[in-house]
C-alpha cells in the first residue's frame, strides 16, 4: 500500500463518533342481595344499593352481549405492539433508530439512518494536494435477537442505502512532480508570460461501495423495547460489507511537463495537462489505488446512543 492510498484510507476510516393478568377484584365476593323493607302497613317497599361499580361485580362478569377485552399483558406481547425511538453517534456520524417487537423480549425489528459530513484540511500525499468533503450517508434495517431476554443482543441485517465517499479537487503545486501509473510529470509554476495556465489541477472521487443492499452484522447491549423503564442506553459494534471502493481521477487544468532540468531550472515537453498526462497512466494509477483500498470493503460499525420506549 503506497503512501497516497494510506492517507486516503486513514481519512475515510478514522474521521468521524400493563397491568397484571389477575385483578384484585377477583378475590372479592359478590355482596348479598339487599333485604326487602316493609312498612307497618305491610306494603312492600323496594330498596337497591346506589353503588353499582365493577368493584362489586362477580369475577368475569361482562355486560350482556359484550366480548371481554384482551388483557394489557397479552396485547403488549403481540408483534408490532410497541414502539421505541433512539439517537446515536458513531463512526458513521449522527443517526437515529426506530424499533418494534416481533417476538416479545426475544426479537425486535429495527431500522435507522446516519449522516455525517466533514471537510478536512488539505491532505498532501506524494506532492498531490487533496481538498474535499468527506461524507457518510447510509440507511439500514436490522433484526435484533436477545438470547438471554436481557440487554445483550445479536443483530443481522442489511445496509439498504449507502452514499459514502470523498469528492475532491486535486492540485500539484508548481515546481513539484507527480507520478501517474509509473510515468513522472512536472507541474510548471504559474508565470504570467510563460505559463498563465498555472500548475496541474484535476478532480478525484473516492467512493465507498455503491447503493446496492449489502449485509451487516453487529453485537450490542440495550433493548430499546425493554419494559424496565422508558430510557435506555445503547451500544453497538460490528461490520458492514461494502463492495470494493472505486477511485476516479481526472486531470483537467494547468500545464504538465515531461522533463525538468534542475541545473537550469527549465521545463521541456510541456503542454496542457489534460493531454500531456496520458489516459493510460491515469487508468493505471486508479487501478493501483483501488487495489490498495480493497480492505475498506469491510467498514467498522461503532455507535453509542440513547433510546426511549414510547409504548
Amino acid at each position: 500500500m503506497n503512501l497516497r492510498s494510506s492517507a486516503i484510507l486513514a481519512v475515510l476510516a478514522l474521521s468521524p463518533i400493563a397491568l397484571s393478568a389477575q385483578t384484585p377484584e377477583a378475590s372479592l365476593q359478590a355482596p348479598a342481595a339487599s333485604p326487602a323493607l316493609y312498612a307497618e302497613s305491610a306494603a312492600p317497599l323496594s330498596f337497591s344499593s346506589s353503588i353499582a361499580s365493577d368493584e362489586f361485580a362477580a369475577p368475569g362478569a361482562t355486560a350482556a352481549g359484550a366480548q371481554p377485552a384482551a388483557t394489557p399483558s397479552k396485547q403488549s406481547s403481540l408483534p408490532f405492539s410497541g414502539l421505541a425511538v433512539g439517537v446515536n453517534f458513531g463512526l458513521a456520524g449522527i443517526g437515529f433508530d426506530v424499533a418494534t417487537p416481533l417476538i416479545h423480549q426475544w426479537i425486535n425489528l429495527r431500522g435507522g439512518a446516519s449522516f455525517f459530513s466533514y471537510t478536512p484540511s488539505t491532505i498532501t500525499v506524494d506532492n498531490l494536494n487533496v481538498n474535499g468533503n468527506l461524507k457518510f450517508q447510509n440507511a439500514a434495517t436490522m433484526v435484533d435477537f436477545f438470547p438471554f431476554h436481557g440487554g445483550f443482543r445479536l443483530s443481522a441485517g442489511a445496509t439498504i442505502y449507502n452514499n459514502t465517499g470523498l469528492p475532491a479537487s486535486l492540485l500539484v503545486p508548481g515546481g513539484q512532480s507527480i507520478s501517474f501509473g509509473g510515468s513522472t510529470y512536472y507541474s510548471e509554476p504559474y508565470d504570467a508570460v510563460k505559463n498563465p495556465a498555472g500548475p496541474i489541477t484535476g478532480t478525484g472521487v473516492f467512493t465507498f461501495g455503491g447503493n446496492k443492499a449489502v449485509p451487516r452484522t453487529t453485537i450490542g447491549f440495550g433493548n430499546m423495547l425493554s419494559k424496565k423503564g422508558h430510557l435506555h442506553f445503547e451500544t453497538e459494534i460490528g461490520v458492514q460489507y461494502f463492495s470494493p471502493p472505486t477511485v476516479a481521477y481526472s486531470v483537467t487544468g494547468g500545464t504538465a511537463c515531461q522533463n525538468y532540468n534542475s541545473t537550469t531550472n527549465t521545463y521541456s515537453n510541456c503542454g496542457p495537462s489534460s493531454t500531456t498526462v496520458t489516459q493510460a497512466s491515469i487508468t493505471t494509477e486508479q487501478n493501483n489505488l483501488q487495489n490498495d483500498l480493497t480492505d475498506l470493503r469491510f467498514y467498522p460499525i461503532i455507535s453509542f446512543g440513547l433510546s426511549y420506549r414510547i409504548h
